[in-house]
């Protein structure tokens, strides 16, 4: 029998809950190196945030490629089989899970009426390496993912259906929460009337997200979890923070 969920809380991957050395970058160069012989296929494509669908999309266009579903999937399928490999390649920038993430998704865990999913740009394929190498895959039994839509403000509808079939009732909208590293994670939350958390281990600063709207910036989600500590886990959502 499931239990009903008053909130559901919606996790971004890259730059939320983990580095991965450019793992992701890399992989995705490599794809279309071997398949279309270019070595700089993202070059000024913005990937920040967006979904690998509208990356994918994006750069096949630059390359003069048709854009069609079969083509993104034979892009999708060579990116995953790289990225398998360079997951795991040693690297000189930061590969890891971020600070503060496994004992704010313990302390969610431990909350009646609180359930997590993801909310994330990735491939389906892509987020469950990602995910899996640092052994936090299983900790999500839902979410939504960047084969479901080209618009990343799409998603959280997307989330809150596969929520459904998880067995968790649909909260209200303002007890959904968004919790990701750049202004598209808050445009999405947003676009629905949902909480937008924001943390600063990606690529924008405390100031840049606060000045997208987020309800609550954070450093890291280390700060995160001492809201929760401090009182009710709601003492997060409902404080505006500075």
């Amino acid at each position: 029998m499931s239990r009903p969920a008053s909130w559901i809380v919606l996790f971004d991957i890259d730059g939320t809950l983990v580095l991965t050395g450019r793992a992701g970058l890399r992989g995705m160069t490599s794809a279309f190196s071997r398949l279309y012989g270019s070595t700089a296929a993202l070059e000024g494509i913005p990937v920040a945030g967006r979904t690998d669908r509208a990356i994918v999309s994006d750069a096949l266009r630059a390359a003069g490629r048709d854009v069609t579903s079969a083509e993104i999937r034979r892009l999708r399928d060579a990116y995953i089989a790289d990225l398998r490999v360079e997951i795991g390649r040693p690297v000189a920038d930061f590969s890891g899970v971020l600070p503060g993430v496994e004992a704010l998704l313990d302390e969610l865990a431990g909350q009646p009426g609180v359930s997590v999913g993801l909310l994330t740009g990735n491939f389906e394929a892509g987020a469950r390496i990602k995910l899996g190498h640092f052994d936090l895959w299983d900790r999500f039994p839902f979410g939504a993912f960047g084969d479901d839509h080209d618009d990343r403000n799409a998603l959280v509808p997307v989330a809150l259906s596969s929520a459904r079939e998880a067995g968790i009732p649909e909260p209200p909208p303002d007890r959904v929460v968004v919790i990701g590293d750049t202004p598209l994670d808050i445009a999405c939350a947003r676009a629905h009337g949902a909480k937008a958390v924001a943390v600063a281990t990606g690529s924008y600063s405390r100031d840049e997200l606060r000045e997208a709207g987020a309800d609550v910036v954070v450093d890291t989600l280390v700060e995160a979890k001492a809201l929760m500590s401090r009182g009710s886990y709601l003492d997060l959502w409902k404080t505006r923070g500075s």
